[in-house]
């Protein structure tokens, strides 16, 4: 089995709004890209629940507030999907207040009811605030290997004690941003997780005659199309390597017939499950009952690979 892995999810650009009093406007924002930088796996059970900081700076200080409301700019359902065609759900949340509206959807603007109030004590002296969000991302979403691109607005309204100074705000220009890169990632299991061995197990065949047959359950967790090559040891059932007696067996994964050599391309799993591919082997009873007497054995080498750049296969 080979793997790639990797993540990534953070704020693009450091430097945001700037501000003039006499159009409404009257701090800056920033956001620490490292705050972002985060791990999805979709076949990880945990959510992503990660804190990351906004830093206001007041830029009139005339004002003794703000209230903030980070806003999902282009929505494609009722929903807020990360990427430009919606490829997972995420919501934002105030660290201070998880109850309270603070991410929107559409034309919402901040008022008395939504929105982070962030205060500056003080009069006559510009100050810098920095306020705690929380991005969450549920788990077990079926999302593919690739980069996707999400912007968010900052919407604001400027206070002067309990007053309004002005009409709400959209932030344009440079924004907070996800950038979100799911891994190209494939992992595999026989029954549990963590278990790359398994047996079929025949027993002590005393069969008068027909087909045996035995199997187990492999999955495979995949973020990407991939491919399975199958290699045997022996080419059939054997008391020791180049013995010239065997037992012939046939093999499936999933129905699909394999030799040694047999290469078999799948689509990526889908999340939170993957893929589960049946292997079965299968010997006639009379020519094991014929065979002399010892234990028979071969080794299959299931290797699965990434189909980079690939489509998947109807074979599986």
């Amino acid at each position: 089995m080979r793997s790639l892995l990797g993540f990534l999810l953070a704020i693009a650009s450091p430097v945001f709004a700037t501000s003039a009093h006499a159009q409404g406007r009257c701090a800056e924002f920033s956001a620490t890209a490292t705050d972002l930088r985060i791990t999805y796996d979709p076949f990880l059970p945990a959510m992503v629940d990660r804190f990351f900081n906004v830093q206001i700076r007041q830029t009139d200080p005339k004002i003794s507030g703000v209230r903030i409301l980070l806003a999902d700019p282009d929505p494609s359902g009722p929903d807020p999907l990360l990427g430009v065609n919606g490829v997972a759900r995420y919501d934002v949340v105030w660290s201070r207040d998880p109850s309270r509206n603070v991410f929107a959807m559409g034309a919402e603007q901040p008022n008395s009811t939504n929105g982070a109030l962030i205060e500056f004590s003080g009069r006559g002296v510009q100050k810098v605030r920095s306020e705690s969000f929380r991005l969450r991302i549920p788990a077990g979403q079926d999302v593919s290997a690739g980069n996707y691109y999400q912007p968010l607005e900052v919407r604001y309204q400027c206070l002067s004690g309990e007053a309004d100074v002005g009409v709400p705000v959209v932030h344009s220009g440079a924004q907070l941003a996800i950038d979100l890169r799911v891994p190209e990632k494939i992992s595999t299991f026989i029954g549990s997780a963590g278990v790359q061995r398994g047996r079929l197990d025949f027993g002590k065949v005393d069969a008068n005659g027909g087909a045996i047959s035995r199997s187990l359950s492999i999955t495979a967790q995949s973020t990407m199309p991939y491919e399975i090559d199958v290699l045997s040891e022996n080419g059939a059932l054997k008391r020791f390597a180049g013995d010239d007696r065997k037992i012939d067996y046939s093999l499936w994964l999933s129905g699909i017939p394999l030799t040694s050599g047999s290469r078999v391309a799948c689509n990526r799993g889908i999340a939170p499950m993957g893929n589960t591919h049946r292997l079965r082997a299968e010997i006639d009873g009379r020519e094991a009952k014929a065979a002399a007497a010892g234990s028979y054995k071969d080794t299959i080498t299931l290797t699965f690979s990434p189909r980079a750049g690939l489509t998947g296969g109807t074979e599986c």
